[in-house]
């Protein structure tokens, strides 16, 4: 049987509940543009980004890192925490502003993150996670020396994307698919 990467087993199960969770929250049927390991994270600029640290164990081994969440353009991460607050029953007006975007999508991760901990936690991933912390516009920074990262692309409707990294630092462990 080939072994994979435990970490890129998280990054499918992120991404398949990333994809559940936004559906469900927002009516936006999404599909999974694609999942890369990036060798070397390369530095990058969001417009918006919100990220949550991690830290836990793997193996018996210290793993740290973090999720982000991030968009290229205003407008979709407005659009999407629009869609998100009318679907819970609260207004548009509530996601009108920068804070307002970040407070929502800030809530949508916890909620992915939420429903990914146990899933991971099956597979030999324990982890404990922070409060969102919201970015703004984002410069992503290179990869850490040693970091395993993962870079999720998620579509939706009229050409709209969303872009979901994690970054583990940790030790190499590998799982039966």
């Amino acid at each position: 049987m080939d072994k994979i990467s435990i970490y890129r087993q998280s990054a499918e199960v992120l991404g398949r509940h990333a994809l559940d969770v936004i559906a469900r929250m927002s009516s936006l049927e999404g599909s999974l543009g694609g999942l890369w390991r990036e060798d070397g994270l390369k530095a990058r600029r969001y417009v918006e980004a919100v990220r949550v640290n991690f830290q836990g164990t793997v193996a018996a081994k210290p793993v740290k890192g973090f999720f982000i969440c991030a968009f290229h353009v205003f407008q979709v991460a407005q659009e999407l925490a629009q869609a998100i607050a009318l679907k819970m029953g609260l207004s548009r007006e509530m996601a009108q502003d920068r804070e307002g975007v970040e407070n929502v999508l800030g809530e949508l991760l916890n909620i992915i993150i939420g429903l990914t901990c146990p899933d991971w936690a099956k597979i030999g991933l324990e982890i404990d996670f922070d409060p969102p912390e919201k970015l703004g516009g984002h410069h992503i920074e290179p990869m850490a020396e040693g970091a395993r990262a993962y870079h999720l692309s998620i579509n939706l409707p009229e050409s709209r994307e969303i872009s979901i990294f994690v970054n583990f630092i940790a030790p190499v462990v590998n799982v039966c698919p």
